[in-house]
């Protein structure tokens, strides 16, 4: 393929990248003299026509698609069945490789990218366009620092804003949202869960979900609640804000996530000390466009006598005739059918009023219950009473795991469904107990298990020795000594005296 022209103007100079549905040249135009990214659909995929189909979608929706944070699409075109597209070239790196080069990367940096790739993404929804497949492989880094999406390849645009394929489960399974691994509807809520993974690797290092094989990473997205990046990786540096801000792009259920990209902008601004409103893409119309029926089409409710039909002619002499006895006795037969059609009508509306009053005061609604584990118990409860439901804390407990303040346990499982005004109840961490060893030193052997457990430690190793101090199984020494603070469950060894 080097040395190749493509479309009398694309000379491919080198490879510069690949992946599992194309690889990607450098080339030079040389109609406008300047350098050029060719993708080109890999040989043996030519004749699937699905990969086709994709190949295509891609310059289609990227091509509708013009901002500084998305790689611009110049051209396309086939030749000798080479399906290719032409693209910006990007003079970088990909935001994977740059991840990998550095570890992980400062919260300052991570904010900025996240910021750019939220306004490409922002851009793209606007235009009904998800991007389905948001990943740091998928996201370049120009040597300025400005950050590009690019590969539309299974993108979709909707007039809806949803995509449904239950058939077929797209994406890269690091990074797709719960429901792309369930098959199920994706918006722009799901570009929003794939970035917040983005993000979370920024900052870590690490991707929130690995294990041996695709299906389980998958099962993870779908089940599991990612662990804090802070707790994730030791001397992690992130501010609480920009921590919850990934967390909520990481819920599980679409509802609970920012529900689009000027939401999630607005606190990315908000840690910059921004708080001027983002920018919106619409454009106001005062005078919008309308669709009225034609003028010829209102013919149809002229009403029209016809004065030469016989059976007109008493609706003709009703309105010319001067008769005003004929026109007292027919009003007087007129008023009675129209008092008697609207006794009617007021009998009916009154009853599927009261069928729909009497539904209405038995249905309740139902919502789905959040994740409340490793919430604060401020944010919990705010959580669940802005659904409508009862936040109630059934107790406090010791817990190694979760800090002081915060949700260990809850009774209704995430995602269960139930009626508003229902009770929540959770446990609250009282953080982690603080034990102290206590003094054993003379006391009996015997008596050492009981004092230990009661402290909430466990026995350890038991050694005797001779003492002209004390007597014949009393405790002449202990390990760690009286009065230091130890952790749950730690053992405690001591001496025994045989005198």
């Amino acid at each position: 393929m080097i040395g190749r022209t493509l479309g009398n103007r694309y000379e491919i100079i080198e490879k510069i990248g690949g992946g599992g549905m194309s690889n990607v040249y450098k080339a030079k135009c040389n109609v406008l003299n300047r350098f050029v990214a060719i993708k080109i659909l890999r040989d043996e995929l030519t004749q699937d026509s699905d990969f086709v189909n994709n190949f295509k979608q891609e310059s289609l929706s990227a091509a509708s698609l013009a901002h500084p944070n998305i790689v611009n699409i110049y051209d396309t075109g086939f030749e000798d069945d080479i399906y290719y597209i032409v693209m910006e070239y990007v003079k970088g790196e990909t935001l994977k490789n740059y991840i990998k080069r550095k570890g992980s990367l400062s919260e300052k940096e991570a904010v900025k990218i996240s910021r750019q790739v939220a306004e490409a993404l922002k851009h793209a929804h606007s235009h009904n366009i998800v991007h389905r497949d948001i990943k740091p492989h998928n996201i370049l880094l120009t040597e300025d620092g400005t950050a590009k999406v690019t590969d539309f390849g299974i993108a979709r645009a909707s007039t809806s804003s949803t995509i449904n394929n239950t058939s077929n489960v797209i994406g890269s399974v690091h990074y797709f949202s719960p429901e792309q691994a369930r098959g199920g509807y994706v918006d722009e809520k799901s570009d929003i869960y794939s970035l917040g993974i983005v993000m979370y690797e920024m900052v870590t290092g690490t991707l929130p979900f690995d294990a041996d094989n695709h299906i389980s990473v998958a099962m993870k997205q779908i089940q599991e609640k990612p662990v804090l990046p802070s707790k994730r990786v030791k001397n992690v540096k992130i501010s609480k804000n920009y921590e919850d801000i990934i967390m909520k792009c990481l819920e599980k259920h679409q509802s609970f996530r920012f529900q689009n990209t000027d939401e999630l902008l607005k606190k990315l601004d908000a840690l910059n000390g921004n708080n001027n409103p983002v920018k919106d893409e619409t454009e106001i119309i005062d005078s919008p466009t309308i669709e009225i029926p034609a003028l010829n089409d209102l013919e149809e409710n002229v009403i029209n006598i016809d004065l030469i039909d016989e059976n007109s002619d008493k609706a003709f002499k009703s309105f010319f005739s001067g008769n005003e006895e004929d026109e007292n006795v027919e009003k007087s037969i007129n008023n009675k059918k129209i008092t008697i059609a609207a006794i009617l009508s007021a009998l009916v509306i009154a009853v599927i009023g009261g069928v729909f009053l009497f539904k209405s005061f038995l249905y309740v609604p139902e919502v789905p219950v959040p994740s409340l584990l490793g919430r604060s118990e401020e944010e919990a409860k705010k959580l669940i009473e802005d659904l409508g439901l009862v936040f109630k804390v059934s107790k406090r407990e010791y817990s190694s795991e979760y800090d002081e303040g915060y949700v260990m346990e809850q009774s209704i499982d995430e995602g269960s469904k139930v009626k508003e005004n229902y009770p929540i109840e959770v446990v609250i961490s009282r953080g982690e107990k603080e034990i102290v060893v206590p003094n054993l030193i003379g006391k009996y052997a015997i008596e050492a298990g009981g004092i230990l457990n009661n402290a909430g430690l466990s026995e350890g190793e038991t050694t005797e020795e001779n003492s002209d101090t004390y007597l014949a199984g009393q405790i002449i020494d202990q390990y760690p000594l009286p009065n230091t603070p130890a952790r749950e469950n730690d053992k405690v060894s001591y001496v025994v005296s045989i005198g």
